[in-house]
């Protein structure tokens, strides 16, 4: 009932519809450092500037009066309103004009790249082929959006290419596919030239950075050609252009019924072009890097602890610097360090990565809990074992760990539902996660509310999983809970 209450207000408000001079003040949403914020603040000064990631989510604050208005481009605009999204209709004519490129990494490859591709895009102008493209992907009907099969033969090397498929019709995922017209381009080029396609999807902002640090040989991501952004980049001339306009709520209300419209949501999100198995490979990886951090950073985590029984004061200092340094830095910085800077030179997965810098992060984690746990136990358990001829590490081994790990296991099982929910940041280092897979899905279907509360329904399902694994494993390891048959066990009558 509670979620069919949030589908209806969702679904069913509604304003009336504004003019340009009543967002003289108004709130207005854009991309931050696109063109459109640059003609809002023109054109409006006066109005107050809302920076939100997707077309899906300025259409959903939108209808639901957190802002005024949202200022984009003509071809996404036009896209989100011809998906179906009622009450959005735009304001008035353009605002200004912007362009699109690609970016290439700085550097001779890619200058070499770059005039490769330049001249390949002034044959395709002049032999008509931009503009069969053009028509195909950006004014043509959908229907006739049929993707191009390439063949690729890697003869002169393989591209390192990222996308961020969110930008429809210039770039999105279709049947589990990358395509549209930015992504067909490319692989015309690819073709021409006799060049391999590697794709990385990755947001907008980490892109763009993998692309200046030559992590990517060439960005291909919706990317407006912007004064301050050359000299970062190495741009290609322009591949297409669009208006700018505002989009603003209109009086328009569905007209299906509020059950029929949750139910299109739903096909939507999961059942057509069986997105479905987009949420399962998310969810997969999702586990593969908490699973995998989880058991490298616990043995990680229980060495420290035998390395600082050792009391090398300058071993123990250092242990206690890191442990501090890496528990008070935001983890997406510590994500991006380890990603741009430490192997920022590799072709390393950023699966691989993450696997890394989560099972450090947990690691000096379960080193603090075990290290505060031996530290709060009594220290007249460690004399009663020497003083029965147990050497020291042993005696820290027997007697003192094992009640550590105990009174440290219910920190111990926090710890991991935190690492699960924290890895919903890797999509800023290229990952395919649950996360990044809900926000594709939402930027392809205009829809920021359906696939939002099904990875929140993923979430909670995979936390009730480590739940229920480590409260089996926590019965185990409590004294009080032991049966006469495990105490008795290894006893003859």
């Amino acid at each position: 009932m509670i979620l069919l209450l949030l589908f209806a207000i969702n679904v069913c408000m509604a304003k009336p519809m504004v003019t340009e001079d009543s967002l003289a003040h108004g709130r207005i949403a854009a991309w931050p450092g696109s063109m459109a914020e640059k003609y809002v603040k023109e054109r409006m000064p006066g109005a107050r500037m809302v920076y939100l990631d997707t077309l899906a989510d300025m259409a959903q604050n939108l209808r639901q009066n957190k802002i005024d208005a949202f200022a984009m481009n003509r071809l996404l605009a036009d896209e989100a309103m011809e998906s179906g999204q009622y009450g959005l209709e735009v304001l008035g004519g353009s605002m200004g004009k912007t362009s699109f490129a690609f970016a290439f990494a700085p550097g001779e490859k890619g200058e070499q790249l770059c005039r490769e591709f330049n001249e390949f895009l002034g044959d395709c102008r002049e032999n008509g082929k931009l503009a069969m493209l053009q028509e195909k992907w950006l004014n043509g009907s959908k229907e006739d959006r049929v993707p191009e099969e390439f063949q690729l033969s890697a003869e002169n090397g393989t591209l390192s290419v990222v996308m961020n498929p969110l930008f429809p019709p210039l770039l999105y995922i279709q049947n589990n596919e990358i395509v549209g017209y930015e992504a067909e381009l490319f692989r015309h080029f690819c073709a021409m030239q006799g060049y391999g396609c590697k794709i990385s999807v990755a947001s907008f902002e980490t892109a763009m950075a993998g692309v200046a640090t030559g992590q990517f040989d060439v960005g291909v991501s919706a990317i407006e050609y912007l004064e301050e952004r050359d000299g970062k980049f190495l741009f290609s001339d322009r591949t297409c252009e669009a208006d700018c306009v505002l989009v603003v709520r209109s009086d328009e209300l569905s007209e299906a019924g509020l059950l029929a419209t949750v139910k299109k949501r739903i096909e939507d999100t999961f059942l057509v072009e069986d997105r479905w198995k987009m949420f399962l490979r998310g969810m997969a990886i999702t586990l593969v890097i908490a699973f995998s951090a989880a058991g490298i950073g616990t043995a990680l985590g229980f060495l420290l602890c035998l390395l600082y029984q050792e009391r090398n004061n300058r071993l123990n200092c250092l242990l206690d610097i890191l442990s501090r340094l890496f528990q008070g830095m935001p983890v997406v910085v510590l994500l991006m360090i380890f990603y741009y800077i430490v192997f920022g030179k590799w072709d390393i997965n950023g699966v691989l990565v993450a696997i890394v810098a989560f099972s450090l992060l947990f690691g000096l984690s379960v080193f603090d809990m075990l290290k505060n746990a031996a530290t709060a136990i009594s220290c007249g358990q460690m004399e009663g074992a020497l003083a029965l001829g147990f050497p020291e590490r042993q005696a820290f081994l027997k007697f003192i760990l094992p009640q550590a790990v105990r009174q440290a296991f219910p920190t111990y099982q926090g710890a991991l539902v935190e690492l699960l929910k924290a890895t919903s940041i890797v999509g800023y280092i290229a990952v395919q996660d649950l996360t990044k897979m809900a926000d594709i899905v939402r930027a392809t279907i205009f829809d920021a509310f359906t696939p939002l509360v099904a990875i929140t329904a993923l979430y909670l399902v995979l936390v009730w999983l480590i739940q229920n694994i480590t409260d089996r494993i926590r019965k185990k390891l409590d004294p009080k809970q032991r049966t006469k048959e495990d105490i008795l066990r290894g006893i003859t009558p």
